[in-house]
């Protein structure tokens, strides 16, 4: 958190604001309030930066420019919105056409665009042999996800099978230039 608000300070325009977003199932075992609020004043933008501890993501990010994390399944978010990525962990979707390597400061004062087709490419790859509609924490969305995940489970063929066995021209594969 410390090298996005330095970098933070030192490149994004002055009339920017910083919104940190705490991850859903922050249990409070780090004082994030305090560490932002610190952090933020430390690097002189204690007026500029804000720290959000509930709320949709994708309401926020509808109105973001750019986004960084570690390494949060939220970038997929981020990549589906085509803004820019700054992702500082190891993560399925750190690849060059996706997250395109800056410094901090830069990223922050004049961001890489990410290849919208790249990401849309990976995506439908990603999308279609391991990840099901659904979730874990309501129950319309889990019955959704136990019904569709019943199905594959009884399915003879796996997920990967279905990718072997369909034409080429129906795959596409990820071009990554040097």
């Amino acid at each position: 958190m410390d090298l996005v608000l330095a970098g933070f300070a030192k490149g994004a325009p002055p009339h920017h604001r910083l919104v940190v977003k705490a991850h859903p199932l922050e249990d409070g075992r780090e004082n994030l309030p305090q560490l932002v609020r610190k952090l933020a004043k430390q690097h002189g933008m204690a007026h500029r930066t804000h720290l959000l501890t509930g709320g949709k993501l994708a309401q926020l990010l509808d109105r973001a420019q750019r986004g960084a994390t570690l390494n949060s399944t939220a970038a997929e978010q981020v990549l589906w919105r085509g803004l820019p990525l700054k992702a500082f962990g190891k993560a399925t979707y750190n690849r060059p056409e996706c997250v395109l390597d800056q410094q901090v400061a830069e990223f922050f004062t004049r961001p890489q665009q990410p290849d919208t087709d790249a990401y849309a490419i990976y995506r439908r790859f990603l999308l279609r042999p391991s990840q099901i509609s659904g979730g874990f924490y309501a129950n319309a969305p889990r019955n959704t996800l136990l019904r569709r995940l019943r199905d594959l489970l009884l399915d003879p063929d796996s997920p990967y099978d279905a990718l072997r066995n369909c034409p080429a021209s129906a795959r596409q594969h990820i071009r990554v230039v040097t």
